[in-house]
């Protein structure tokens, strides 16, 4: 597998039990992690993410509700590490994107390849990190089947049809 020759995406909040990472590129804006324990995660603080601030085993089950895979966790305390849900399973959201959750191996651009337990794709074609969905398919008024998702409004997503822009998530500052 080739060197990575781009900077890191990823940004890792250490705690004493468990690790969180985040990759704002993946992100949807659905905000299930701001939505989960406002202790951990808090959008307008630095840094935006306290592992120690709950119990390790609630910080785990709210990354695990992360759609796209832009928040992962390792665990530091010796207990299981997330396991990818078997079969892989692909379920189209209407006029939306296609989450999948198993065993994804993604390839970057540059070679490089990242084990993720869950992605969310675009189908509408329009994102900018294909096969990442980007939240484009808002803008194209892109419509194809798929199941109904309930989308809770948030500080990251203010207005259903219109998530926050990427340059102005403050997570991606810290």
């Amino acid at each position: 597998m080739p060197e990575s020759t781009v900077e890191p995406v990823r940004k890792t909040y250490r705690g004493r039990d468990i690790e969180v990472s985040f990759d704002l590129d993946l992100c949807i804006h659905v905000a299930e992690c701001l939505r989960g324990d406002a202790n951990v995660f808090q959008l307008h603080r630095r840094p935006w993410v306290l592992p120690d601030a709950g119990p390790a085993d609630d910080v785990a089950a709210v990354v695990e509700r992360c759609p796209s895979g832009a928040l992962l966790y390792r665990r530091l305390d010796g207990k299981a590490q997330e396991r990818a849900a078997e079969p892989v399973k692909l379920t189209p959201i209407r006029d939306g994107p296609l989450p999948v959750t198993g065993r994804i191996e993604v390839v970057r651009e540059d070679g490089t390849t990242e084990i993720l337990p869950r992605a969310t794709l675009c189908r509408c074609g329009q994102s900018e990190h294909k096969p990442f969905c980007d939240n484009s398919h808002l803008k194209a008024q892109f419509h194809a089947p798929g199941v109904k998702y309930k989308i809770h409004l948030s500080a990251v997503r203010p207005d259903v049809d219109r998530p926050i822009a990427k340059a102005a998530d403050p997570r991606g500052a810290a």
